[in-house]
């Protein structure tokens, strides 16, 4: 239909303008109108009658085929679209997500938005989100070029966005993913020796300089190889003194600062029962023995922390409220600052610094702005002592599956590449067979 926009008798008769002077054909633009699959009606105004036609009958060939995108689809936010994304991570409704039933990885994954995707692209519209915006991002993100992150965790916190961009597409949002063809950065090969996990000599000497409170738990974490929320999870009642065993059901996780009581571990392969040594099973009873007040009483989930079922706990506090002693579950960060200390007396540390660029809000503008500070990462980390245990079965010719069904893994092949390393002595070990052979030969040469 004439756009009524031009001079035609038409346009005139219903919008006079007397400045206008009358044609008899029409003038102006074209409108064409159609119905949207969902009722809407949709219309685009053309330069001529042939393009309007040709607009339209495009647009009504991509809805028979279904390849048909709505503009108005793609004006939401990225905030706005997380929002409805983000239930489909978690496997549950919107109005049932609750952060104490979240894995490790959606905790991981909800850090990398909300300190890193929300404050950069959290208020961008879908379309208007490019290749190189997003490429500049990931640049930007590196702490090479003075970001906040690791090339590991940039690769981890651009998955994130990937798969937004991603399931937008599927949902008929946005034509294509703008993320295709980004280059991540290189994940730089470290050296054998900052691979190779702590011995366990080390792991002793570290035990001298930490609280007493905590040496059980090292002793139990290099005997079982359990992970950190296992063991801050751990519950009497798992503990089998009869059958020298831990049934692993349940861990305890930190979601925005908040210690949780999680049904389930990392993975299904994660329920599992390990075994005791003699030295884990001698540490065990003679700490139930010293706690006052421990319960082996059978407990749900839902039931909450109850903190007097726990093996392992800060030291007793105070609470502000009743003023009686309480049981404190074990925090991670709390734990790291002890670890940390202690690997330092023990003259076993290693520590790498780099320059980060970090946000920083002003306290009494409440500007951000962007400052330069140090990033230490140490070695060994709590973690390589699972590296060291499952290496240590390694050694003894434990096999593969045997050793996976220990670790919690779903997939042996996991457990060869990134848990098993060589001996730290493998120099010794290489030139001691060496010399023996030498000897051998010697000898051999003697006899003849």
């Amino acid at each position: 239909m004439p756009s009524r926009r031009c001079g035609c008798e038409p346009c005139l008769d219903k919008h006079p303008q007397p400045t206008r002077k009358k044609t008899k054909e029409h003038t102006g633009s074209w409108q064409a109108r159609c119905t949207g699959p969902g009722g809407e009606t949709l219309s685009k105004n053309k330069p001529t009658y042939d393009d309007a036609v040709a607009w339209l009958e495009k647009t009504r060939t991509e809805i028979r085929e279904r390849t048909w995108l709505d503009p108005k689809r793609a004006e939401i936010t990225l905030c706005g679209w997380h929002e409805l994304w983000w239930p489909t991570q978690v496997k549950q409704a919107p109005d049932a997500i609750r952060p104490e039933e979240w894995g490790q990885a959606q905790i991981r994954d909800d850090g990398m938005w909300r300190n890193h995707i929300a404050p950069h692209f959290g208020s961008w519209r879908l379309y208007e989100l490019g290749w190189l915006e997003i490429q500049n991002w990931v640049w930007v993100l590196h702490d090479e070029n003075g970001g906040p992150l690791a090339a590991a965790s940039v690769t981890k916190c651009f998955q994130v966005l990937d798969r937004m961009l991603n399931a937008a597409k599927l949902d008929k949002r946005i034509p294509y993913n703008p993320a295709d063809g980004i280059k991540l950065p290189t994940i730089k090969k470290q050296h054998p020796e900052d691979r190779r996990p702590p011995t366990y000599a080390m792991l002793w000497r570290v035990r001298a300089f930490l609280p007493a409170y905590l040496h059980a738990l090292l002793i139990v974490a290099q005997e079982t190889g359990l992970r950190w929320g296992e063991l801050a999870g751990l519950r009497w009642c798992r503990v089998d003194f009869t059958k020298r065993v831990i049934h692993v059901r349940e861990v305890l996780t930190e979601t925005r600062g908040r210690i949780r009581r999680k049904a389930y571990p990392k993975s299904d392969a994660g329920l599992r029962s390990v075994p005791l040594t003699g030295l884990a099973i001698r540490v065990l009873r003679e700490l139930y023995a010293e706690e006052e007040g421990a319960s082996r009483a059978v407990s749900q989930p839902l039931d909450g922390l109850r903190e007097d079922e726990l093996v392992f706990h800060g030291r007793n506090k105070v609470s502000r409220t009743t003023h009686e002693p309480y049981r404190a579950p074990l925090r991670r960060s709390s734990f790291r600052r002890v670890w940390i200390k202690a690997i330092e007396l023990a003259g076993v540390a290693r520590k790498t610094i780099k320059k980060v660029w970090v946000t920083v809000t002003d306290k009494v503008t409440g500007r951000k702005r962007q400052e330069q500070k140090e990033r230490v990462d140490w070695w060994p980390d709590f973690h390589d002592i699972r590296h060291a245990y499952a290496s240590r079965l390694h050694a003894r010719g434990v096999p593969e599956a045997i050793t996976q069904e220990i670790l919690g893994h779903e997939r042996a092949g996991e457990v060869t590449w990134l848990y098993t390393h060589a001996a730290s002595d493998y120099c010794g070990q290489v030139l001691a067979a060496m010399e023996d052979w030498k000897a051998r030969k010697a000898r051999l040469r003697l006899v003849a």
